[in-house]
């Protein structure tokens, strides 16, 4: 990149300054001349047109110069992530294939992205089958980490994962990962109609099971109300749309596949007035049953959770339901309480 802005700072701005250089001393000495009646003024004009000229060729040359050297510098980016180590050792053949039932356990996981500073100290849970747990803690904790882990996006360095009671490491990634749903905050969206972002241009599945997956998850509420319903085309990233909806998009998605166990990261934050109700409704139902974990930092909207773990600089400090956390008046409490005065002090 240095490389670059040093080649963009100085090939083109010396051109530019040879084409004005040399434009300013024909006007001088044709000027001369022509005070001398040796020149006329047509003539210093056409001096001028064809040093012109000359020295746009030679602009679009250092401006194709400076394209060249970004590209250069982009391949050699591209080069150099491609020739990264894999961060994660995946089983060639012989990985185990489900079916998955959803029990997830950590056994005193140690996680660090640098091998330097531990993310995840000695990190230990077990999250059973149906089970709704929420994991909260403070911006840089560890809670997106865990949902990184449980995806098998990166491999520990201490400790074991186990899923269903088998080590993480056995199972075939794509097996295991066919099974998860995940559910970000920052939802992607494709170019294509409604219809294809839900099914991701999976032809199997029916029109009828998009139906009824979409009104399950109260997406039928603003679907029916465009142009072309289900068949209208959404803009890269659905720009369209507001977060809500494309929060709602996204659950549908998801439970086209039918995960067994639900991973909402942040779902229900930054979400609009007008859709806010229909997300609760529809967050409630698709947990319903399933083993569902839910990362948010709104605290209200975690109350129904079966049990909530708090996750401070890397460690499992509290895990409890609601009330049993709010009466030991610990960390979560204060997190509470400090969203409840910001909460009140927004209304007034």
């Amino acid at each position: 990149t240095v490389k670059v802005l040093l080649v963009n700072g100085t090939f083109f701005p010396f051109i530019s300054f040879l084409s004005i250089f040399a434009k300013a001393f024909i006007i001088w000495f044709g000027g001369v001349q022509i005070l001398k009646l040796q020149l006329t003024t047509g003539q210093l004009a056409a001096f001028l047109i064809f040093i012109e000229m000359f020295f746009k060729p030679l602009r679009e040359l250092s401006q194709s110069y400076n394209i060249f050297q970004a590209a250069m510098a982009a391949s050699e980016k591209i080069t150099s992530i491609m020739d990264e180590p894999e961060s994660v050792v995946y089983s060639i053949e012989g990985g185990h294939q489900g079916p998955l039932e959803g029990t997830i356990e950590f056994q005193n996981v140690w996680f660090a992205y640098d091998e330097q500073n531990w993310v995840l100290k000695d990190v230990s849970f077990k999250i059973d089958v149906g089970e709704t747990v929420a994991i909260v803690g403070q911006t840089g904790s560890g809670k997106t980490t865990i949902i990184n882990l449980i995806g098998r996006f990166y491999d520990i360095q201490k400790g074991r994962i186990l899923i269903d009671g088998i080590d993480i490491r056995e199972w075939d990634i794509s097996a295991l990962r066919r099974k998860m749903g995940l559910v970000l905050q920052d939802v992607f969206l494709f170019s294509g109609n409604v219809r294809e972002n839900i099914s991701l241009y999976n032809d199997q599945i029916s029109m009828d099971e998009i139906q009824k997956i979409v009104q399950f998850v109260n997406a039928d509420k603003f679907i029916d109300k465009l142009p072309e319903k289900y068949e209208t085309l959404i803009m890269e990233r659905g720009k369209a749309l507001s977060v809500g909806q494309r929060q709602l998009l996204s659950f549908a998605r998801t439970l086209t596949y039918q995960p067994a166990v639900l991973i909402l990261d942040e779902a229900t934050a930054n979400i609009d007035s007008e859709t806010e109700k229909y997300i609760q409704d529809a967050t409630l139902k698709m947990t319903e049953g399933r083993t569902s974990i839910i990362i948010a930092h709104r605290l209200a909207t975690i109350k129904h959770a079966d049990r909530i773990m708090v996750i401070h600089r890397g460690k499992l400090r509290e895990s409890g339901t609601h009330d049993e956390l709010i009466n030991q008046k610990g960390i979560y409490y204060d997190l509470y309480q400090l969203q409840y005065k910001d909460q009140e002090a927004a209304s007034s």
